[in-house]
């Protein structure tokens, strides 16, 4: 009786796994397909079907690092609102940007941000992964003036070090004669400005013309990770995250990422030792942020690993923004001969009237028209981020595109479609032409200026932005004036986005410029 009461359950546990399972399984996608594409909230919305009935096509588009590049399709295809998620709808008229992110009564951000704040940083999140509008607020009443641009120009002469040290670098390459990874090198030098700005000191990336810490390498491998882990539900990152430790590349990259993180905890320490000891006030952020810390810590919640959070916030997020940025102007002012032969002539004519002198204070440089118009329209052709900039919208719904979006879904617009779009920016907004930023009517440029998201929007613009804004004020002209450079070969960048839009193939020979 036994042999036969086995015997029956192993037939009813091969059913249940072969043929009840497998028909449970179908019958919920199915019905959870007739739901998505017709009953759902969001099934009025259109867009590619996978997205409407699953994730994992953003998962996909991220893994791949394409997702800019296929949203500007879909938007060619679908109109100005798209489904990109059975949860999340896409916008590409900059005329929503208010609606989306406005100043006053701001939408919170949503869960795709929790993914990108590693453990163990702190009671709060950092500027940039914060979701509570409340809580950012009053970070940015108490940290806001450390990231201001007159207190990032208090290290303005350290940043001159740097700068001497790259075209140094710069100049050996010219007198090889060789090709070589001008984006690397880019980045390198942003990597050590930051620790200028934010440590005090550099790394040691051009110094020693090394990755340092493999924390580049380190970076380029984990965030492709992280932006498909984002564009994840959310009960399935754990998952994910299991899954990665096993993938030994991979796990590598999440150690290196962290071993940035235990130099920045390693870095305040450092400067909370030296700030204790020494007589004269130091101008690095973590040095103010200590001193905020100290001052108003208690009662803000504002403890050492908060300060270690913002440390790590900027090695990462304000070296790639900026180098991403240096790279796209760079890169196009190659492409374009003529508009690089227009920058050099204002910027030699500023260096003959005496309006630049070497090295090149940012403040000076930013009264050169051209070159302010090849900045903006590298950035706003390629600018560094380039996924959904992720809201909920309000319990009462808002109306965008001229569709109505329920409460509690996800609505965002792409900086890398928007400022594409040809109503605001012209025909040829896909071509490289500065001019437009001075021959259009004042009306048209502000209009233009207004829909610029690469640095952020709304109540969340991005801390860092005066930061990158000096690096880039200071460099470029240096280097147009001091150098002539071409890339090494005919074909094109190629780019990954990873929502940092990442580029390579920006090889380059160089060759020093004989100056007066």
């Amino acid at each position: 009786m036994a042999f036969f009461s086995g015997l029956l359950l192993g037939i009813e546990v091969r059913t249940w796994l072969t043929v009840v399972l497998p028909i449970v399984f179908v019958a919920y996608w199915v019905l959870w397909i007739i739901y998505a594409r017709t009953l759902h909230p969001l099934a009025k919305v259109p867009g590619p079907f996978w997205s409407s009935v699953s994730r994992t096509w953003l998962m996909y588009r991220a893994l791949i690092g394409d997702l800019e590049i296929h949203q500007r399709a879909l938007h060619e295809q679908y109109g100005p609102l798209i489904r990109v998620a059975p949860d999340e709808v896409v916008c590409d008229d900059p005329r929503e940007i208010p609606t989306v992110y406005p100043t006053t009564k701001p939408l919170e951000k949503t869960v795709w941000y929790d993914a990108w704040r590693p453990a163990g940083m702190g009671a709060r999140p950092d500027m940039f992964t914060n979701r509570s509008e409340k809580d950012h607020a009053a970070y940015q009443r108490i940290l806001g003036h450390v990231y201001s641009l007159t207190n990032v120009l208090k290290s303005e002469s350290e940043l001159d070090k740097t700068r001497a040290i790259f075209v140094q670098r710069l100049e050996e390459f010219a007198e090889r004669k060789e090709a070589f990874d001008f984006g690397l090198w880019l980045e390198m030098y942003c990597y050590d400005n930051i620790g200028v700005v934010f440590f005090g000191k550099q790394f040691g990336f051009l110094r020693d013309s090394v990755d340092y810490g493999g924390y580049i390498q380190a970076v380029h491998q984990a965030l492709p990770f992280l932006h498909v882990l984002a564009s994840a539900p959310a009960y399935v990152r754990p998952f994910l995250m299991g899954v990665a430790i096993t993938i030994p590349k991979l796990f590598k990259a999440v150690l290196a990422v962290d071993g940035i993180k235990k130099t920045a905890e390693r870095e305040t320490y450092e400067a909370q030792a030296r700030t204790e000891e020494a007589t004269l006030k130091r101008v690095d952020m973590t040095s103010a942020l200590l001193d905020i810390m100290r001052e108003k810590g208690e009662k803000n919640n504002f403890g050492p690993r908060e300060v270690v959070s913002e440390g790590w916030v900027a090695v990462i997020a304000g070296s790639d923004s900026t180098s991403i940025g240096l790279r796209s102007i760079f890169y196009f002012l190659m492409k374009n001969p003529r508009t690089l032969d227009k920058a050099r002539a204002e910027i030699d004519a500023a260096f003959d009237n005496g309006t630049l002198t070497s090295p090149i204070q940012y403040n000076h440089a930013i009264k050169l028209p051209y070159l302010a118009a090849v900045i903006k329209e590298a950035f706003r052709l390629y600018g560094p981020f380039a996924a959904p900039l992720q809201r909920y919208t309000p319990p009462q719904g808002l109306v965008l595109a001229g569709t109505h979006i329920p409460g509690g879904w996800r609505v965002g617009l792409n900086p890398a479609v928007v400022q594409h779009h040809k109503e605001v920016f012209g025909e040829d907004s896909k071509s490289f032409r500065p001019e437009r930023w001075l021959d259009g009517s004042a009306e048209q440029i502000k209009l233009m200026h207004k829909c610029m998201m690469h640095f952020g929007v709304g109540t969340r613009t991005c801390t860092g932005q005066h930061v990158a804004m000096a690096e880039i004020n200071k460099i470029v002209p240096e280097i147009i004036r001091r150098f002539t450079f071409k890339l090494s070969h005919d074909g094109e960048w190629k780019t990954q986005n990873a929502a940092f839009n990442f580029q390579t193939g920006v090889t380059c020979y160089f060759e020093k410029r004989q100056l007066g």
